[in-house]
């Protein structure tokens, strides 16, 4: 076998999981040849900032963590959480000064730390808040990690190691030399905790595929074409239309 990232070839199984297993992984991309013990714990980190964006959601929707553990928000300098058998308990601060919650302290809301608008109703028991999504400099190679298990997923191993992906296992590992990429942000949020990616989109005459992932219910469009013209197409299209797409990196095209 060969892994998708060293273009070694291994031969102990290693299970990777095509979107990480915290977020609701399914059993069709649970991926056992494609990506060598190696690569699988070197490239765990970039999956954490898949976890971090998606975080509070998880919570939310109750996704449990590897083993079964239920999930809590710790990757937040504001918010943290605690699962209690009736439901997830949030703490989130608002400030002025820094508070200790359960061992763990927690900075006031702001821009700063990712959490802005945040206002509260205790009588009801009801917050709410604002959350950076997709700002770190490492989400985009996130998601394109999860675009060439897909390839794999779709087309073999051996396809995804092939030379016309080495722009993809650039990017994943920050090589500035490399083009650099964007995703699209679907306007339609799926209220569930629905998990999924779609088979390859392929044009005529176009060599590499677009994808469509949905990780919890929020859907993202990659694009692994080296010139994205995949992309490109569907902004044009939404500017004869009047529509607006967000676009990673983090910016709203009309």
């Amino acid at each position: 076998m060969i892994c998708i990232w060293c273009l070694n070839d291994f031969s102990k199984l290693s299970l990777e999981h095509g979107i990480p297993e915290a977020l609701g992984c399914p059993p069709d991309l649970e991926l056992r040849d494609t990506t060598c013990a190696g690569c699988n714990n070197r490239l765990g980190t970039i999956d954490q900032v898949l976890l971090k964006s998606f975080e509070a959601i998880s919570v939310m929707y109750g996704v449990p963590r590897k083993k079964g553990r239920p999930p809590t928000i710790d990757s937040w300098r504001a918010i943290s959480s605690e699962h209690r058998p009736g439901g997830p308990h949030i703490f989130i601060n608002g400030g002025p000064g820094i508070v200790d919650v359960k061992g763990k302290k927690l900075y006031p809301a702001a821009k700063s730390n990712g959490v802005t608008d945040l206002w509260m109703k205790p009588d009801e028991g009801k917050l709410g808040f604002s959350m950076e999504f997709g700002n770190d400099p490492r989400f985009l190679p996130a998601l394109y990690k999860i675009g060439l298990n897909l390839v794999a997923r779709n087309y073999g191993a051996a396809a995804a190691a092939l030379p016309d992906y080495d722009h993809i296992r650039g990017f994943v590992g920050q090589d500035k030399s490399v083009p650099a990429l964007t995703a699209v942000l679907a306007t339609e949020v799926i209220p569930r905790a629905v998990t999924h990616a779609s088979g390859p989109i392929v044009k005529p005459g176009r060599p590499y595929p677009m994808f469509q992932i949905t990780i919890l219910g929020v859907t993202l469009i990659i694009d692994l074409a080296p010139d994205q013209l995949g992309l490109r197409d569907m902004r044009g299209a939404a500017t004869i239309m009047g529509e607006s797409l967000y676009v990673f990196p983090t910016k709203r095209a009309a």
